[in-house]
């Protein structure tokens, strides 16, 4: 009876509906685990508020790392590990359906314009992330909302609006990553003098 019940609680889990999440995943058919918060493929999975699916991370393997980048580029670390942990929880593998890559979720062109070779390499990915995100503070004049909306929609959709996009997607992204970085500055204490990485003009950038 045990195990029936065991078996019966799996299939309700697995079939109930994802109303109140908004991230989901699956497995991809390389292994890689797929994130996005677009509900457009059968096999996804809500991604739970308490507890993570099987292969996602707690993010700890890369918090040294996140954070020695974040100060080294005059950001606040904690506002990078929270983005890296919507952007992916942490899975250095993950693949959007759109395909964005890796930790910080780099499209292959932003990837490119800021010097990422490998999108999988956790070193890479982290640098080329952390560049894309001082280039936004930078571009928006240190506020955080525009340029975490930039992040997800592409920096001249907002250029172009001056403001955050009525994109529900990119509202809820914003929210999220906000919730986890609290009402921190962006910038380290003590940030570098603005670097010359990246241009504007950046396509937009669907999920």
């Amino acid at each position: 009876m045990r195990r029936a019940g065991c078996l019966l609680l799996g299939a309700a889990c697995a079939l109930a509906p994802a109303v109140a999440d908004d991230i989901y995943y699956r497995q991809g058919a390389d292994g890689a685990l797929i994130l996005t918060n677009i509900p457009d493929h059968r096999d996804l999975r809500a991604y739970p508020t308490h507890g993570s699916p099987r292969g996602m991370r707690s993010g700890e393997a890369y918090r040294q790392l996140i954070s020695k980048t974040a100060l080294k580029h005059g950001l606040a670390p904690e506002l990078v590990y929270a983005l890296a942990a919507v952007e992916s929880s942490f899975n250095a593998r993950a693949v959007s359906p759109k395909g964005a890559l890796g930790l910080m979720q780099l499209m292959p062109e932003t990837a490119a314009r800021f010097g990422v070779v490998d999108p999988f390499n956790p070193v890479e990915n982290v640098l080329g992330g952390v560049r894309y995100l001082r280039y936004l503070l930078d571009l928006f004049n240190g506020d955080h909302r525009l340029a975490l909306a930039a992040y997800n929609a592409g920096e001249n959709v907002v250029l172009a609006l001056r403001g955050v996009p009525p994109y529900q997607e990119t509202h809820r992204y914003v929210a999220k990553v906000l919730r986890l970085f609290g009402t921190r500055q962006p910038y380290a204490e003590t940030p570098p003098a603005r670097p010359a990485e990246g241009t504007a003009g950046a396509a937009s950038r669907p999920r």
